[in-house]
């Protein structure tokens, strides 16, 4: 009946059309939502940055009054007050840190990183990083190794953000490994970019955590061997300043065994 297939065609582009119509309000319900994400995200990150800016200065302050007293008057304090200052140098220093890394990721997320790049032999840099990391890792008799190409290694990079990811990441092999343990921080080439890694014999990341290590605040359920603080900022910052070079990071981690934390960086032509 041709009446019949008429209705029957009508009522399905009638039935399409309210499915489409529908569609529409929910693609601008959508857009209208994700507007609305973008602007609080937005407020977030300025939130963020100032209450990190605020909050540096004073942190700055009690860290450097700490230490005076700590080194022009410690000998006239009690061995209980000598050690009470030592604990607000040492937890003001963490706290700093912290507030650092706060400011760091609220401008990387908010689309401020700034890099200065220019050419720089990546063998030195690894090197004065190395050097800078022996007193850290003196204190749980951690050796902290690097194991050289003995070669011009050149890279265009942001000189002092790429020691800030060598610092980041020798400083977590420090903080996660045992005592009397070794850190190698290693430089190779491969396929036309430079590679280091940073390797520890310390307690290994289960390999459930694994996926969720660079993500900002995310924290596993490894602790620093000697009670050390972490924000979860820290391999986040590193991920993004990697990645800002227009490199890559990655991680191999075994419980008990320990971690290897590794990154590219497209090598500078010559």
């Amino acid at each position: 009946d041709p009446d019949s297939d008429r209705r029957g065609d009508e009522g399905v582009l009638a039935e399409l059309t309210t499915v489409n119509n529908e569609l529409a309000n929910l693609q601008r319900e959508l857009a209208k939502r994700n507007s609305e994400l973008a602007r609080l995200n937005e407020e977030k990150n300025l939130l963020l940055g100032m209450a990190a800016h605020d909050l540096r200065s004073p942190l700055g302050v009690i860290m450097m009054c700490s230490e005076f007293l700590t080194d022009v008057a410690a000998a006239s304090l009690t061995e209980e007050q000598q050690r009470l200052l030592t604990v607000i140098r040492e937890r003001s220093k963490s706290m700093l840190r912290m507030v650092e890394d706060l400011l760091d990721v609220a401008a990387i997320e908010a689309g401020e990183l700034r890099l200065e790049r220019k050419p720089a032999d990546l063998d030195t840099i690894i090197r004065q990083c190395v050097e800078i990391n022996h007193a850290l890792g003196g204190r749980k008799r951690i050796a902290v190794e690097f194991v050289s190409l003995k070669t011009l290694v050149t890279a265009h990079v942001d000189g002092g953000k790429i020691e800030q990811v060598l610092n980041n990441l020798i400083g977590n092999a420090i903080k996660f490994s045992h005592w009397d343990t070794t850190v190698r921080v290693g430089l190779a080439e491969r396929d036309g970019s430079v590679v280091v890694y940073v390797a520890d014999e310390g307690q290994g990341i289960p390999a459930g955590e694994l996926s969720k290590l660079f993500r900002p605040f995310s924290t596993g359920s490894v602790r620093g061997t000697a009670g050390e603080l972490s924000t979860g900022l820290g391999l986040a910052i590193v991920r993004r300043i990697v990645e800002g070079h227009g490199g890559t990071i990655s991680v191999q981690s075994e419980v008990g065994r320990g971690s290897t934390f590794t990154f590219t960086l497209p090598r500078l032509a010559t």
